[in-house]
C-alpha cells in the first residue's frame, strides 16, 4: 500500500510538471501626462530579452519571446509563456529581462513616438514572476 501511494504521488508530481509552462506576467501602466500619446492602431509589444553577465535590456541583442497586443487598454495586463519564443526549438528559460514598447505606428523598432518601460524592481527576473509593473514613460525622441 504504501508502495501504491508512493507511486500516485511520483506520477502526479511528474504530470503536474509537465503542464506546468514557465512564465512572467504582470501589468503595464501608462505614465501620467502620456494618454496623448494613445492612438487607435498602436501596438504594445511586451518582450523578454536573455538576461546575462554581457547583457542588458537595452543592449541590440534580439528578443527571446514577444506578446503583441493591438490597441492595448492600459492598464494592459500581459503573460509571456513558451508560446511567444521567437524562434522555433529556442528553450524559453531565465533569468530575462522584460520591457514594454508602445508603437502608436505599430512598428516593433525603438523610433520617434514610441513610449518604452520596465520594471524598475525587476531589471531582470526568473522565470515564474507574475508580479511585474511596467510603467511606460520613456519617450523615444
Amino acid at each position: 500500500m504504501k508502495i501504491l501511494i508512493s507511486t500516485f504521488v511520483l506520477l502526479v508530481s511528474f504530470s503536474a510538471m509537465a503542464f506546468n509552462d514557465p512564465k512572467v506576467g504582470g501589468l503595464v501602466t501608462l505614465a501620467k501626462g502620456l494618454e496623448k500619446n494613445i492612438v487607435p492602431g498602436g501596438v504594445l509589444y511586451v518582450f523578454a530579452k536573455k538576461a546575462g553577465p554581457d547583457s542588458g535590456p537595452n543592449d541590440r541583442t534580439p528578443p527571446l519571446a514577444v506578446v503583441k497586443i493591438e490597441n492595448p487598454k492600459f492598464p494592459q495586463a500581459f503573460v509571456i509563456t513558451p508560446k511567444n519564443v521567437m524562434m522555433t526549438g529556442t528553450e524559453f528559460k531565465g533569468p530575462v529581462h522584460v520591457i514594454a514598447r508602445y508603437a502608436p505606428t505599430g512598428d516593433a523598432m525603438s523610433r520617434p513616438g514610441v513610449i518604452e518601460g520596465m520594471d524598475p524592481k525587476f531589471p531582470s527576473t526568473e522565470l515564474g514572476n507574475k508580479n511585474l509593473n511596467i510603467e511606460l514613460k520613456n519617450v523615444v525622441k
